[in-house]
């Protein structure tokens, strides 16, 4: 089990490739928009998480582990298992990491690389330089919601998660996320459920200097 590769999930650094043509272009620049408004106005959150994971490399495992996520604006994310083995604790930077759109502005530059009047795609690169080349992203064009999001490393490998949502007060929060992990010497599945969300509930800080 590589440790290091599950280190590497903590940063997120993305970078942009392709300019759009005009169409695109204008047709991302309304949706991106939208994507501002979705969850504005949530701050906070704190859900149940249970996360199985299938490693396709030694040591084979297949292990599902409970906990609680816990999310804080602008970008901290935070997973506390109620175990702690090896895995649980490599597992903490694996789960639920995107920023909302309503933070992408702050925290990265971003591009928008198309869209195809159902999915839009951007690529984002992070203003504090990390080991992930880029993160490709591509989103729902009716819910304005993040769909997939694909991390490629720089020295190689990628990570791809795939969203689905449900509504709350309004918000769009996870339902589940199901995960492809192939990075150099560490093949996994990954897939989390989410449950009993509170929102804009206070979360200490400590949460996520723990994690």
């Amino acid at each position: 089990m590589n440790r290091r590769s599950f280190a590497l999930l903590a940063s997120a650094a993305l970078a942009v490739v392709a300019l759009p043509s005009a169409p695109a272009r204008a047709q991302n620049s309304d949706l991106y928009a939208r994507m501002q408004r979705v969850n504005s106005d949530l701050q906070t959150y704190q859900a149940d998480v249970t996360v199985a994971i299938k490693l396709n490399t030694f040591p084979y495992l297949s292990p599902t582990l409970n906990g609680k996520a816990y999310y804080k604006r602008p970008d901290k994310n935070a997973v506390q298992f109620e175990t702690v083995p090896a895995l649980a604790g490599q597992l903490k930077k694996v789960v639920g990491q995107l920023e909302p759109p309503s933070d992408w502005n702050t925290l990265y530059d971003v591009t928008p690389n198309g869209d195809d009047g159902k999915i839009a795609t951007f690529k984002l690169v992070r203003k504090k330089n990390g080991r992930i080349d880029h993160v490709d992203v591509k989103v729902d064009d009716k819910t304005a919601t993040v769909s997939e999001m694909t991390y490629v490393y720089k020295d190689g490998g990628s990570i791809r998660f795939t969203n689905t949502y449900d509504q709350i007060g309004g918000n769009f929060v996870l339902k589940s996320q199901t995960g492809k992990v192939d990075v150099p010497h560490y093949n996994a599945d990954v897939s989390s459920t989410f449950a009993n969300y509170k929102l804009n509930v206070p979360v200490d800080d400590k949460v996520f200097a723990e994690s």
